[in-house]
């Protein structure tokens, strides 16, 4: 939106807050600039404080609605500004819910951002722990909100797990310095250093595949069609060609895979069986280097277990015990002076006569000992050997049956998590007997994690709904239609536009355009996802930040290049929503910047000289004479402070 010159605030009355007026009709109408009173328009209080002080604060500046929140999660420490719902006992909370309504204050809450995600995702994989911790979490701020608050949203960070933007979003890349060709994008960018993740469903365990690591592979013979040929044990056959280096043999043909391989190898295969599950190059990558493992164990497995070679040295084992018996007894019966002609004699199996040699001074049994020896445990190994190759051939198969993108696999544990807290928050809103349903509200958090784009956060609140809507079908007997009610009521997504911006540093534009008219599609691609959101009935309640499309920042709304009008336009009509303004340093300034922007009831005695938005808030906050400045209930209202010509009473 840019900056504004002081003048701009500066009406015919000359008072800052005076909107100025236009002809509607037979009259004249205030026409605010984001069409919101300051009753509509909250605030958040510095989650690292003590609640209930920071709501009295709140309550002073003029809030009418005020989000309470925290940082910490487990065991808190105010001191150290990690604040947990279950730091405030039952007096300080029913002092919270008794200010509020005296002083028609509406709250709603937010769960500690501490949580990082609900999938139970952790630098060692998935953990079941800790998405119950993370549930717990949730839960006790649920349980918080219902003590406090008269319901709402409780406000829920996304942070699922990391996604390669490109692959995913062909619009948005890493480093995208200025508009560039998003073709031209694939032979440099991040497609060629994109990193994507597997998940064994068994551990939880994160397998990495990366796109920058070509693979040696065999080329498999295939048909007419393309598709492979296969063996009469079901295996790729693969293709031979000369030996270089052996004139007249041949050897089998190799290929190095770059990541494009596997591409097109999925899309084949997709192609190929249309009515199948579909498959990721991701998962395609890691099913032919395993593979590869498991056919090598195969055949080594084969190969130490081959009925011939056991066979053959069970039959030889044999010959030796029975060669064994036959010279321990002969041993017995010959005299000491003439053993050593049992040494000379060979043995009358011919397959023995290399085991017995004339050269060795030891009697034909302590040789033949010896062989048993080493030939049971030629057997022995080779038995374990086949067991230890074919164990490993078989755990290669089973994994690649329990292997999935991470999205497939976290996105249930994602929506298993919200639903549970639907579930608890629609309990606590029929125990309270709430006026307004409670509700997990799940927030689109920074580009770099799943749960950021609007389509993630539009697939996380359906697929938590989903979930929520089965389970009080199957464990609570609720008829379909009233099941898909309550999980639309009790689940419903926080979007913060403030967030959605940052967005646009990853934006790759139209190489053909300027940075203006880049700077417009991707206001137009934000607010048409946000539309499709609230047209859905995915968004229940938003929050208002500002920056320049890098970071989070939270400047004044209306002091970076968030389309927040357009925003504020689009979400305002929401059932039960609420427009909660984060501030960062600035505090109470963010408010106001709210009120600047947004259009407020707040009226002043004029001064001659004029006075500017700066005299507004310095003089009404941190001042010790009264203000002259009314805003909210004790302001003037329009309708009523008329004379009966009409014109309006300032």
């Amino acid at each position: 939106m840019g900056f504004y010159e002081n003048s701009a605030y500066k009406g015919s009355y000359f008072s800052a807050m005076d909107r100025g007026y236009a002809q509607v009709g037979d009259a004249l109408e205030v026409v605010p600039e984001f069409g919101l009173s300051p009753g509509q328009i909250g605030i958040s209080a510095p989650p690292m404080q003590n609640q209930l002080e920071a709501l009295q604060a709140k309550i002073r500046q003029g809030a009418k609605q005020v989000e309470l929140g925290f940082m910490g999660r487990g065991k808190g420490s105010m001191g150290q500004g990690s604040t947990t719902p279950e730091m405030y006992g039952l007096e300080e909370r029913r002092d919270m819910r008794e200010l509020a309504k005296i002083n028609k204050v509406m709250l709603s809450t937010h769960a500690t951002p501490a949580i990082g995600n609900v999938s139970g995702l952790t630098e060692g994989g998935f953990n079941e722990m800790a998405r119950e911790q993370a549930f717990n979490e949730i839960r006790r701020a649920i349980d918080f909100a219902a003590d406090v608050t008269d319901g709402g949203p409780v406000v829920v960070h996304t942070g699922e797990f990391q996604r390669p933007l490109y692959d995913n979003y062909p619009e948005f890349a890493l480093h995208p310095t200025e508009a560039i060709d998003p073709e031209k994008w694939r032979e440099y960018g991040e497609r060629k250093k994109a990193v994507f993740n597997l998940v064994d469903q068994r551990t939880g365990q994160v397998i990495p595949i990366r796109t920058d690591q070509p693979v040696p592979l065999p080329v498999w013979k295939t048909d007419a069609q393309g598709s492979y040929l296969l063996d009469q044990q079901g295996e790729k056959i693969p293709e031979t060609e000369p030996d270089p280096i052996n004139p007249g043999s041949v050897r089998y043909k190799m290929a190095v895979r770059e990541w494009d391989y596997f591409v097109k190898e999925a899309e084949k295969l997709n192609r190929q069986h249309p009515n199948g599950a579909r498959i990721k190059p991701e998962m395609q990558y890691f099913k032919e280097q395993n593979d590869m493992q498991r056919l090598q164990f195969k055949s080594l497995s084969k190969f130490y277990g081959g009925i011939e070679r056991v066979d053959e040295i069970k039959k030889v084992l044999e010959k030796v015990k029975k060669a064994l018996t036959f010279y321990e007894e002969l041993e017995k019966q010959t005299p000491k002076g003439e053993l050593w002609r049992l040494r000379q004699q060979p043995p009358m199996d011919r397959e023995l006569i290399g085991l017995v040699s004339p050269d060795d001074p030891r009697l034909p049994s302590q040789i033949l000992k010896d062989k048993k020896i080493e030939y049971e445990g030629n057997l022995q190994r080779m038995v374990f050997s086949e067991l230890s190759y074919t164990q490993q051939a078989r755990d290669i198969e089973e994994r690649q049956r329990y292997i999935m993108p991470i999205e497939d696999y976290a996105i249930k544990k994602t929506a298993d998590t919200i639903a549970r807290a639907g579930l608890f928050a629609m309990q606590k809103s029929q125990q309270m007997k709430t006026k307004d349903p409670l509700f997990v509200a799940p927030e689109n958090i920074f580009p770099e994690t799943y749960g950021a784009h609007p389509r993630e956060l539009r697939k996380i609140v359906v697929e938590a709904r989903h979930k929520m809507q089965t389970d009080l079908e199957k464990a609570f007997g609720y008829r379909k239609e009233d099941a898909e009610k309550m999980a639309e009521q009790h689940i419903r997504a926080t979007f913060d536009i403030g967030h959605g911006q940052t967005w646009r540093k990853y934006f790759i534009g139209d190489p053909a355009k300027s940075i203006e008219q880049n700077d417009a599609a991707f206001k137009q691609w934000l607010l048409d996802e946000v539309k499709g959101l609230v047209k859905d009935k995915i968004i229940g309640t938003v929050h208002i930040s500002d920056n320049f499309g890098y970071e989070d920042e939270h400047v004044d709304p209306g002091m970076g290049k968030a389309p927040i009008k357009e925003f504020i336009e689009a979400v305002k009509n929401i059932k039960g929503g609420r427009v909660i303004v984060e501030p960062a340093h600035q505090d109470f300034r963010a408010m106001l910047g709210g009120w600047r922007h947004f259009g407020s009831s707040i009226y002043g005695l004029a001064r001659p000289a004029g006075d500017t938005w700066s005299d507004v808030w310095r003089g009404y906050f941190g001042q010790t004479a009264p203000p002259y400045f009314l805003y909210g209930e004790a302001a003037p209202d329009p309708e009523h402070w008329v004379l009966w010509t009409g014109t309006r009473l300032e």
